[in-house]
């Protein structure tokens, strides 16, 4: 948890100088609050002539000062925009004279973020005509991640008898709920991506091209594991992928071009994680993790949680870790060839298709698992599991379409697409388990007198002796061999006609037919080794009368057990699902100032994959636009789907209906006003089962599974945005701004647990901003803005106080001064 806090305030220094040297800018997220300069008389535009080239700059430098208060972590992880200098953008092109330079005839370098900002970009671009062009695209991003209920237990606010001085299931005041002030999902990682691509003759029939793009993500996160109770690991991010591609376009026949591409990627996971939460003790001193579930009345992690004397020590008996790691190192290379053409050889007939197979593997030779702690239920004490991953992407697909335009208001179309792929994966491990009732005493070993398939090294310090294994605990060594098998085979097809009734109005007709077979398959096959003194537990519990161990379970010296369970290999669960859509359109353009257009799409199917997947769905929308003057413009649209699989024990409604409105009123150079507002409402509901402790009135039981409740849920959201931004110059030098952007959200959800944390379905995002630039002169301009962001949960239908659990407010203040020639 240090580490990836330590990550947050490390210096950009270095940024800086390079950001100097490479002569590249600016945010995203800063462009969007610092707008780019209104067209000025003054600006120039025709650069400066060389011998050979036309050289055209601008760089824009200055500083940010911010002001936040409230939760500094969630403003990160919305904005992140900090304090400093920065080189806020910089632009350089040179353009031969005569169309012939030496070496190019184009040289276009422009970037941004470059500086302290979370995000950088450098793009390149350099051409010589009729010989190559070559652009290049550098990236950095930083993705702060920590909105504290993702993932957090919903812990009471009552305290433990006997904590430790100064404990409770809260951290700090700064969580409601919450037993740590950050997510078990946080993130702080780092994304570095590039990509280069190069055509060579792009102006020749037979024209080649190459590129090579990177991407790596690394850094600090954290994650989760449930084992006994929830405990929070730390991760060590790294993952990288590496794409090499090659095309070839051949373009002799007139209006046609074949294109091929090889791609070859391959993809290096080496993230790993580790329990580095130990923050409490054992009554020997022994720091220990008692997960982020800390509930006394229901027992979590453990009844008496905390001892009398000595006072504040963890009792031993509770589900508690005292090292865990587990780490694996994922290759998989996935080679691509695709064929592809596009002509309109024949006339008033457009073809275009495509072809591409991938044959992909992955594997993985080192997965590695280490356990020590206490799973209360089995007194699993300590386990290691090693293992071998390997997997195959096998993939192919197609696509084809054509256009007959019968007459010049008259044209049919028909697009193919087939696909085909099929993921078989398999997982080999070996697991050694040793057994203790508590968390101070060491395990002991068996010594078999015959021979193991694996070798078990005991935990440090254990002893030949009688194994403190139950009647739940599993097997005291395990070979597995699992592996599974996923296919799936879609052929779609679109057929439309278009006809053009009048210069004012035009409509279209089609039907889509879409079939899908799915196939699941998996194999399993286990060998277990059972010792004693429960040697008789597992898959070689007795049973019968008289008791006797059931068949595939054999009797070995010292009174163990062994079992090996016959090769499983499930019938292939096949699921077909065929849907049919009808697609009707029509618009109508009754004078040049107006125009509106209706598309519709009505869906069935005769089955579905997932419970919360439709058969039937429709689909409505409508877009407008209205511009009576040169100078203002009016747009809206509308757009309706509904969905449903109200079969019986699903009872699935869904829907998601949007609607928007904007408009531009520019009447002269010194003002404008953009304006838009969206509403968007979104609601579902399906049948769930889920077990309770109590049954809440209304709710009966599940009819597919003994012993959980079932129950209706629903969840809904309305959400309301709007954004304006207003330009004026009210002199020649000024121009003023001033606008944002607003979102306001409101909903409800079903909510078991009786201690939920209030999150984000009642929420407001407040974005006001405003600033000027002034142009001192022909070549110089100054800039000024100020931004201001602001999120306010809203759990009890009114805005709480800045300094709640996940609000925040940030002012900042941006001073530049901008170049250009």
């Amino acid at each position: 948890m240090r580490d990836i806090r330590n990550a947050r305030t490390a210096g950009s220094s270095a940024k800086l100088s390079i950001a100097a040297m490479l002569l590249f800018a600016a945010s995203p997220v800063f462009a969007q609050a610092l707008p780019p300069p209104a067209e000025d008389d003054s600006a120039p535009q025709e650069g400066i002539n060389g011998v050979k080239y036309n050289v055209k700059s601008t760089a824009e430098f200055g500083g940010r000062f911010t002001d936040i208060t409230g939760n500094q972590n969630v403003y990160n992880t919305f904005v992140n925009l900090q304090q400093g200098a920065r080189l806020l953008s910089f632009t350089t092109e040179m353009r031969a004279l005569d169309h012939h330079g030496d070496l190019f005839d184009q040289f276009y370098v422009s970037a941004f973020g470059w500086g302290g900002d979370p995000n950088d970009v450098a793009r390149v671009r350099i051409n010589k005509f009729k010989w190559y062009d070559f652009n290049a695209i550098v990236r950095r991003d930083e993705n702060a991640w920590d909105y504290s209920i993702l993932a957090n237990p919903l812990n009471p606010t009552a305290g433990f008898v006997n904590g430790p001085a100064g404990f409770g299931p809260l951290a700090t005041s700064t969580c409601t709920g919450c037993i740590i002030g950050v997510s078990p999902h946080d993130m702080n990682t780092r994304r570095y991506l590039s990509d280069y691509n190069l055509i060579f003759l792009p102006e020749s029939k037979v024209r080649f091209r190459a590129g090579y793009a990177r991407n790596i993500v690394s850094g600090p996160s954290f994650s989760s594991i449930h084992l006994g109770t929830d405990f929070m690991l730390a991760q060590n991010t790294r993952t990288t992928i590496n794409s090499y591609r090659f095309g070839v376009d051949y373009r002799v026949l007139p209006r046609t071009n074949i294109s091929y591409d090889q791609t070859w990627t391959d993809y290096k996971g080496d993230t790993g994680a580790f329990d580095d939460n130990q923050t409490f003790r054992l009554a020997n001193g022994t720091p220990v993790d008692l997960g982020v579930p800390l509930n006394a009345t229901l027992n979590q992690p453990c009844s008496n949680t905390f001892l009398a004397a000595p006072a504040g020590a963890a009792n031993s008996v509770c589900n508690a870790l005292l090292f865990y790691n587990t780490n694996g190192r994922v290759r998989t290379s996935a080679p691509t060839e695709q064929l592809s053409m596009q002509s309109s050889y024949f006339k008033n007939i457009d073809f275009s298709g495509r072809f591409s197979y991938t044959g992909a593997s992955s594997y993985d030779h080192s997965y590695f698992e280490g356990y020590n702690g206490l799973t209360s239920k089995s007194n699993l004490r300590d386990s290691t599991t090693n293992g071998n991953i390997f997997g195959q992407r096998v993939a192919a697909s197609a696509d084809a379409g054509v256009t007959w335009h019968i007459t010049d208001r008259f044209s049919f179309l028909d697009s193919f697409h087939y696909s085909n792929f099929h993921d078989p994966m398999e997982f080999n491990s070996g697991n050694c388990s040793f057994f203790a009732p508590n968390l101070l005493t060491t395990p002991h070993f068996f010594n078999p007198t015959f021979q193991l398939p694996i070798t078990c090294a005991p935990p440090s310090g254990s002893v030949n002796g009688a194994i403190a294994n139950n009647t739940s605990s599993g097997p005291d060594i395990a070979v597995t061999l699992n592996g599974g098998f996923l296919k799936q085979d879609e052929k779609m097809n679109l057929a439309e006609v278009d006809y053009q009734i009048s210069s004012k109005l035009g409509a279209r007709v089609g039907f889509r037919y879409w079939h899908r077979a799915i196939v699941e398959d998996s194999s399993f096959q286990e060998l277990e080794f059972f010792f004693p003194p429960n040697a008789n537990r597992g898959d070689c519990k007795l049973a019968g009368t008289p008791p006797a161990p059931p068949p595939g379970c054999t009797p070995l010296p010292g009174g163990a057990f062994q079992f090996m369970s016959p090769l499983s290999t499930s019938s292939p669960d096949t699921t077909f699902i065929n849907q049919y859509s009808g697609l009707f359109g029509v618009w109508y353009r009754p004078n040049k100032t107006f125009r509106i257009s209706f598309d519709t799409e009505l869906m069935s199917a005769d089955n579905v994959f997932t419970r919360i997947s439709p058969r039937q769905s429709q689909e409505y929308r409508i877009r407008s636009t209205y511009k009576p003057r040169d100078w203002f413009h009016l747009s809206g649209s509308v757009r309706i789907w509904e969905a449903r699989d109200n079969v019986v024990q699903v009872d699935s409604l869904q829907h998601d209906r949007s609607y928007g409105v904007s408009a531009t009123l520019n009447p002269n150079p010194k003002f404008a006003v953009d304006v838009t507002y969206d509403y968007n409402d979104i609601f579902s509901q399906i049948l769930i089962c889920y077990p309770n402790s109590t049954t809440p009135p209304g709710v009966g039981a599940c009819p597919n599974v003994s012993g959980l409740l079932e129950q209706l849920s629903t969840y809904e959201n309305h959400s309301h945005y709007g954004a304006a931004d207003v330009m004026w110059r009210p002199i020649h030098p000024l121009t003023l701004h001033v606008g944002g952007n607003f979102t306001g959200t409101s909903g409800s959800a079903l909510v078991i647990p009786p201690n939920s944390i209030p999150g984000s379905l009642n929420s407001k995002w407040l974005c006001p901003t405003g600033g000027m630039d002034y142009s001192f002169s022909k070549n110089w301009m100054g800039r000024f803005y100020w931004n201001y962001y602001g999120y306010h949960e809203d759990p009890v239908a009114s805005p709480q106080d800045v300094f709640a659990p996940r609000n925040f407010r940030g002012n900042t203040f941006t001073l530049a001064a901008r170049y250009s020639f």
